[in-house]
């Protein structure tokens, strides 16, 4: 059982690691070259995030951990961009090194739909920027300087994320991991591809991926548990760790450790939209969980969580806490709670739109499901990629409906829109009227019944001002809850009678 989330509390966490610029280019695609058998991107919008170890720090602070960072950037427009990505997350970077004669890494990746859907986004292209090198005299004394001061600031874990570009060799390891170890803090490693890790020796646990595992043990095991219990104690005994925790995608996680009482963590099978990030997702919930003080096998489970929530997201991503609880609670539960805050709707509309999206909005009392609700919601889910559905508060229902209504408080009703499968999102509004929260999250589409004439439907100047669209949908004639009410109170059957009687 993964505990509360609240438990993670407030750490202090050391991230050392390749720093590196991930910028995206998104568009539509509607014809091929006439220069050559190439598609043709219309670009929509750009965008530039942290990536690289920058990425697991950014996903450190959008789950509420300090972050201290060690890394390297060069003097240039692309390391500015990460400087300026890790300080607006609040990440302390005084021991970021800025270099004269080194390159910032940057990967710029070409994301496009088709025929302005804004659906199916597929990377089709990915274009590196980088100089591997290691660290000259001047940039390992910086570095080295760097680790030391940031010791001193007392985190309570230490995140190694070596993508082998060259900040992370024998000597800067060898720094992070016996400061760490003399002051018996935990050093967590996400190791290089190339399995050469005899720099990590000593370190409390390397969480590498099947590939990565294979290569540096020289045993191919596949889905074979046998076989990676084997390759997982070759590591422990070869580098001398805790724990090796082999990240095994669809097949989750297989904790091997010292004391033997290996364990598997199966995973839900997910649909993929996007591998990237999962690793740094890994490291960061693991890194995480062992500094509050969870167990290993907590860890491991939140780590399998969050990762399955990263795949299903467009690029390098952070996930969010009240992602995190959903899943949880849907682990323990068998149903995720779908309601959000105002506050985390907006962001969720703004990070979904910016992936290029189609969010779908609409709302009402639904009070008493029927099947003119199920309908409206089942036909506005298929204008979209993701349906938010509005629901008046208690009072507002109230002020509408008047004093006996609603008959189900908000709590439930959220609950029982939630439970279906058309459903992304519920959100609360306490106005008698959706126009101001509808200002805030600017749909792509309002959704209304076609019982209202276009120019009644509330908020659609404010949706149509920011390039949205209204769609009215015909319902099921009679199907409403006042209705469905009043033929309850008059004991009036709604269905032929059974044979029974």
């Amino acid at each position: 059982m993964i505990p509360e989330l609240e438990t993670l509390g407030d750490v202090r966490i050391l991230v050392a690691g390749d720093l590196m610029l991930d910028e995206y280019f998104y568009g539509d695609v509607e014809r091929v070259s006439p220069e050559a058998p190439v598609p043709v991107v219309k670009e929509k919008h750009h965008e530039k995030r942290v990536g690289g170890a920058g990425s697991v720090v950014t996903n450190l602070r959008a789950l509420g951990a300090d972050v201290v960072v060690v890394g390297l950037v060069g003097d240039d427009d692309s390391g500015r961009d990460v400087l300026a990505a890790l300080e607006s997350a609040d990440a302390n970077v005084d021991g970021v090194v800025v270099s004269c004669s080194a390159r910032t890494i940057r990967k710029t990746r070409v994301l496009a739909g088709v025929q302005h859907a804004g659906r199916a986004q597929q990377q089709i292209l990915r274009l590196d920027r980088e100089q591997i090198r290691p660290l000259d005299e001047t940039e390992q004394a910086a570095v080295l300087g760097a680790i030391e001061t940031a010791f001193d600031t007392d985190p309570a874990a230490v995140l190694i994320s070596d993508y082998e570009k060259g900040l992370l060799g024998q000597e800067v390891l060898r720094s992070l991991i016996e400061r760490a170890r003399s002051r018996s803090i935990p050093v967590l490693v996400d190791p290089g591809r190339s399995g050469n890790w005899s720099g990590y020796r000593g370190a409390h646990l390397i969480c590498p991926n099947r590939f990565e595992a294979s290569g540096a043990s020289g045993i191919d095991f596949d889905e074979a548990v046998e076989k990676q219990l084997e390759a997982g104690e070759l590591l422990l005994d070869r580098f001398d760790l805790d724990h090796c925790i082999l990240t095994l995608d669809r097949d989750g996680i297989t904790r091997v450790s010292r004391q033997g009482d290996h364990r598997r963590h199966p995973t839900r099978v997910r649909a993929v939209t996007d591998v990237a990030g999962a690793g740094d997702m890994v490291l960061t919930l693991l890194g995480l969980a062992v500094a509050a003080g969870w167990d290993i096998d907590e860890a491991c489970q939140l780590a399998n969580l969050g990762a399955g929530i990263e795949v299903q997201k467009t690029g390098v991503q952070p996930v969010e806490l009240w992602e995190l609880q959903a899943a949880r609670d849907s682990l323990e539960r068998g149903s995720p709670d779908l309601t959000r805050t105002r506050e985390e709707m907006i962001q969720i509309v703004s990070t979904l739109k910016a992936d290029g999206q189609v969010v779908v909005f609409t709302n009402g009392c639904f009070d008493l499901l029927h099947a003119g609700h199920l309908q409206l919601i089942e036909t506005a889910r298929a204008f979209g990629d993701t349906l938010v559905v509005g629901i008046n508060s208690d009072a507002s229902v109230s002020r509408l409906k008047g004093p006996e209504r609603p008959f189900l408080p908000a709590t439930e009703r959220a609950r029982l829109l939630g439970a279906l499968a058309c459903v992304d999102h519920v959100v609360v509004f306490d106005q008698d009227t959706p126009e101001a929260i509808l200002s805030e999250l600017l749909p792509d589409v309002l959704v209304k019944g076609a019982d209202y004439k276009i120019d009644e439907v509330v908020g659609r100047e404010v949706v149509e001002a920011a390039g949205g669209r209204v769609e009215l949908v015909t319902l099921k004639p009679g199907a409403s809850t006042t209705g469905l009410i009043e033929r309850i109170r008059r004991g009036a059957r709604t269905c032929p009678p059974t044979p029974d009687g």
